[in-house]
């Protein structure tokens, strides 16, 4: 029994890492530099230009409004942002040049998810090594547990 637990505790750190892994290198495989360029720009219909502009103002952090995406905050500087987008986009920008627009404008903090990076790696790692921390303390309580019932059987016999 302890073998099988111990393998299925193996098996989920094993899928965490495959999936923290995996996230990383799409991440960073998908990066504006790492794909050819294209010579003509996009034409957008005004439906696609609203779903991309609201798309791209849900991931997109206010700056004056405390945990509020662009989409979502009223403030002067969100409304002017979100027409910045809508003009981008009219002009044929795709969603990852208006993205690294406003990056090279606010910086990271204006994404609602950050890439993975040397300053933001403990915001992927960390919640990987807590859920580690918990595995191994659930497997040592059980073990623990096992342990002290296997020494009362031992010492009360009749």
């Amino acid at each position: 029994m302890m073998k099988s637990q111990l393998t299925l505790c193996q098996r989920v750190t094993f899928n965490c890492l495959l999936w923290l892994g995996l996230s990383v290198f799409s991440a960073n495989a998908a990066t504006p530099s790492s794909l050819p360029a294209s010579t003509s720009a996009p034409v957008y219909s005004q439906a696609e230009i609203k779903a991309l502009g609201f798309d791209i103002a849900k991931s997109l952090r206010c700056p004056m409004s405390a945990n509020q995406n662009l989409l979502d905050s009223q403030t002067k500087i969100a409304n002017e942002l979100k027409a910045e987008i809508f003009l981008q986009l009219e002009q044929g920008k795709r969603k990852s040049e208006i993205i690294d627009f406003m990056v090279a404008r606010y910086g990271q903090q204006i994404r609602y998810m950050p890439t993975f990076a040397a300053g933001t790696f403990v915001l992927y790692l960390f919640p990987l090594g807590l859920l580690l921390l918990v595995f191994a303390w659930g497997f040592k309580q059980h073990q623990s547990t096992k342990t002290h019932k296997i020494s009362n059987m031992d010492t009360h016999h009749d």
